[in-house]
């Protein structure tokens, strides 16, 4: 089949690379179009990228080459080949599928990596690199973020790299009511922690970003202060809860941005949790005394313990995406065979007409036309009907479960 000899995926993330090392590769929105385009310039005919806090992925079509060295010079140069995976054909199909449904997360189930998949999916499309085999892939991924997220516990409660945060937080400091939080980012991710804080009780929330027209924006949907980047070595020694969700770029956080002297004054620590890739913290904070510096791959702990909780759920979302992949292939198959249904559309009309003529001596009553019509079209869908049901068989779903369970034992 057409679909499973020409699509490749490539990509590094939380499973097969550290934080270092996945902030390195991440690709900037802004960098997304010119990057899809390079990719397309060769035999590479459909691409999309998937950058997200925990991963780096590049899905393509290809005819009559393998994609893979392409996609390796354009984005993954001179990475550990120990720390890319490359999934092709169904198995491509079957990856992308679960990172939509939360199934391949930091943090399983999470709510924020289908509006990323989304995103992704919105970045080709402008720039022209979907066509008629990844645009309904990854619309069709949509869906199945959708149905595991209202169908199974997966989906269940507010699961996100944000909702992680602030659990560390709380175990820090207990009830959140008397603490004062800076949150210094004002896009998803950033507003999203807030809410939590907002929703925990937290005493006061700042919010802090380039844009000191966008901080405004979003702290007025949660009576916050907003401020400016360039006033947080004022109010970084003060809060006691610093949360740096940015986009790219250099760290926006330091060591300076503190007074010694006033964190020397502290009767607790203040907590730094960086939820940006590349991140957005100097390293030189968190050798600061009276300050606790978390990064992605320091929440661990707290992620593990979500997937034991979660984990029993896994099963009922791994049936969603099994009957999502048959369905996918069905679709494709009888795409497949569009040719073949406009020519029998086309017979079956020239036959009609042989046939009324013949019958009618070319008089034929109105009446008698509109039977030939009806007629020739229930015979037209029948055979149609036998073709789609021959797609949908062409691969079990039962089949297509054994392949998922040998795909999942060599994740």
């Amino acid at each position: 089949m057409e679909v499973l000899q020409d699509l490749a995926l490539v990509g590094l993330s939380h499973r097969t690379a550290a934080l270092p090392l996945r902030e390195q590769y991440a690709v900037q929105h802004a960098d997304t179009a010119a990057l899809l385009r390079e990719l397309t310039q060769g035999p590479i005919v459909e691409a999309s990228i998937l950058s997200t806090c925990n991963r780096t992925e590049v899905l393509v079509l290809a005819h009559d080459d393998d994609p893979v060295p392409a996609v390796m010079r354009a984005v993954f140069r001179n990475v550990d080949q120990r720390c890319l995976y490359v999934h092709r054909g169904l198995h491509a199909i079957m990856h992308v599928f679960r990172v939509a449904g939360g199934l391949d997360s930091l943090v399983l189930g999470e709510s924020e990596v289908l509006g990323q998949v989304k995103r992704a999916n919105e970045l080709a499309r402008e720039a022209g690199t979907l066509g008629r085999v990844l645009q309904p892939l990854l619309a069709q991924a949509l869906q199945v973020g959708k149905r595991v997220r209202v169908e199974t516990e997966v989906g269940q409660g507010t699961l996100s790299v944000a909702r992680v945060g602030v659990d560390v937080a709380r175990h820090v400091f207990g009830e959140l009511r008397h603490v004062h939080a800076l949150i210094v980012g004002a896009g998803e991710t950033g507003l999203l922690v807030a809410k939590h804080l907002a929703a925990e009780g937290a005493a006061s929330l700042t919010f802090a970003n380039r844009n000191l027209e966008r901080a405004q924006m979003v702290a007025g949907e949660l009576s916050a202060r907003a401020i400016g980047l360039d006033a947080l070595a004022e109010t970084s020694s003060r809060a006691d809860l610093v949360v740096v969700a940015v986009d790219g770029g250099a760290a926006v956080l330091a060591a300076r941005h503190f007074d010694r002297r006033a964190l020397a004054r502290r009767d607790r620590p203040v907590l730094v949790i960086d939820l940006s890739v590349p991140r957005g913290v100097a390293a030189d904070v968190g050798e600061l005394d009276q300050v606790l510096y978390y990064d992605l791959d320091d929440l661990e702990p707290v992620v593990e313990k979500n997937k034991q909780q979660r984990g029993a759920a896994g099963s009922e979302a791994d049936a969603i995406l099994v009957s999502e992949v048959h369905k996918f292939l069905a679709l494709r198959t009888y795409a497949a065979f569009s040719p073949a249904i406009t020519e029998l559309r086309a017979r079956f009309g020239d036959l009609r007409e042989e046939i009324l003529d013949r019958v009618t001596g070319g008089k034929a009553e109105p009446r008698e036309i509109e039977l030939a019509h009806e007629l020739a079209r229930k015979l037209l869908d029948l055979s149609l009907d036998q073709m789609k049901e021959g797609a949908r068989r062409s691969r079990s779903e039962e089949v297509l479960d054994r392949e998922y369970q040998r795909f999942l034992r060599k994740l």
